[in-house]
């Protein structure tokens, strides 16, 4: 019976849990015209922009967040709220927050031009703007996690099929990770996003067929490094909730290899057992 549970473990890591591979998008340049088309084949995996209102939209549309909506009060020198922008209000409802991870303290949003304050961090040398001109980073860290809830209620967690980020200043490969993790803390997809250099801009988005991600994690592989991540647009699938997201089948050709190795194992117990009998 021992022999069989390779031939098992075998043909499950074949069909994987039932998804296909995800799609990458990557893409980095000295400006938003030389990105844009990685971006633009972003949005193409998705139907349409959702508006951005406390309700369900088409499970196939996106959301996105330019933080230029942010208003001055809650934006530097102030913090934004990791839950800005999972709230009951339109314009401000669209399913995600952001979780302070590591040595993180929170989140904060540049400044406005009219605001009076310096834009882009008081360091244009070192960040740009995809879309002007707001642009968001992590405080006194580099990692965080990004949450979906579904949109109409704001509590209930949510998937999505897709997530993806411009940066902003990325001096090398490695200094922003995104790590994707479905409902059950698996991880399913992980990327470096391009180094760009100093206030040049980068994409990085995955894309499953399914809503799966459940959380995304920034992080970064470069220890020691110390120099936050700094982004701009988000852009990500309508946030599902896991109620309503149906359970995806196994593969064909994996229900017939499932069925077929247990209907060998029942005739070699029967044969075993005959045996001893």
């Amino acid at each position: 019976m021992r022999s069989f549970f390779p031939l098992l473990l075998a043909v499950t890591f074949v069909g994987g849990p039932g998804f296909a591979a995800p799609v990458v998008f990557s893409d980095a340049g000295p400006g938003a015209a030389d990105i844009q088309d990685t971006v633009d084949g972003f949005r193409a995996e998705f139907s349409a922009l959702n508006p951005f209102t406390p309700t369900n939209e088409d499970p196939d549309g996106r959301r996105e967040i330019n933080w230029d909506g942010v208003p001055d009060a809650l934006a530097d020198p102030n913090e934004l709220p990791g839950d800005f922008f999972n709230a009951n209000i339109p314009g401000r409802a669209r399913g995600i927050e952001f979780v302070p991870t590591g040595e993180t303290e929170g989140f904060e949003v540049s400044s406005s031009t009219a605001s009076g304050v310096p834009i882009l961090f008081d360091a244009p040398d070192a960040n740009s703007f995809f879309s002007p001109e707001r642009i968001f980073r992590p405080i006194n860290g580099s990692s965080f996690d990004i949450l979906f809830f579904n949109p109409l209620d704001q509590t209930t967690p949510a998937l999505t099929r897709g997530f993806g980020a411009v940066f902003t200043g990325l001096e090398q490969v490695g200094q922003a990770v995104l790590s994707y993790f479905d409902i059950d803390g698996n991880l399913i997809a992980q990327e470096s996003a391009p180094s760009s250099g100093s206030a040049n801009l980068s994409f990085l988005g995955v894309v499953f067929d399914d809503p799966l991600i459940a959380k995304v994690s920034v992080g970064t592989d470069l220890v020691g490094f110390d120099e936050a991540p700094v982004f701009d647009d988000f852009l990500y699938g309508e946030p599902i909730a896991v109620e309503d997201v149906a359970p995806i089948p196994l593969p064909a050709g994996l229900v017939f290899g499932l069925t077929s190795i247990a209907g060998l194992l029942v005739l070699r117990r029967r044969k075993v057992d005959s045996v001893a009998v």
